[in-house]
């Protein structure tokens, strides 16, 4: 089971450097770089997670795989946010509504 969560763990990388490749090429070199250090940040994160938590939950050790998915999840979702609105897939403000009116 492990070998298969490892081979799970490359493909999901590969897609989603695919996925991001051409949102994170900014035109500023300090954004760009920040993009992709946030994305292997989370990555290793939120594997890690998966990781900790499979281990023991298949021990048993029910405290542990709690604070493991509390933590590892929510931190998860917080960098996941922080990515994905610096990627441009979450926008905030005022968006830019089609003039159906002629005038």
């Amino acid at each position: 089971m492990g070998t298969l969560l490892i081979f799970v763990a490359g493909v999901l990388f590969l897609a989603a450097i695919l996925f991001i490749k051409a949102r994170a090429k900014m035109e500023q070199m300090w954004r760009t770089v920040i993009n992709w250090v946030l994305f292997v940040i989370w990555y290793a994160v939120t594997w890690t997670g998966i990781s900790f938590i499979y281990i023991n939950a298949s021990v048993g050790h029910v405290k542990a795989t709690s604070t493991a998915i509390f933590l590892f999840g929510g931190l998860a979702i917080v960098l996941a946010v922080v990515l994905a609105r610096l990627l441009g897939f979450i926008t905030i403000g005022k968006t830019k509504k089609a003039n159906t009116e002629q005038a």
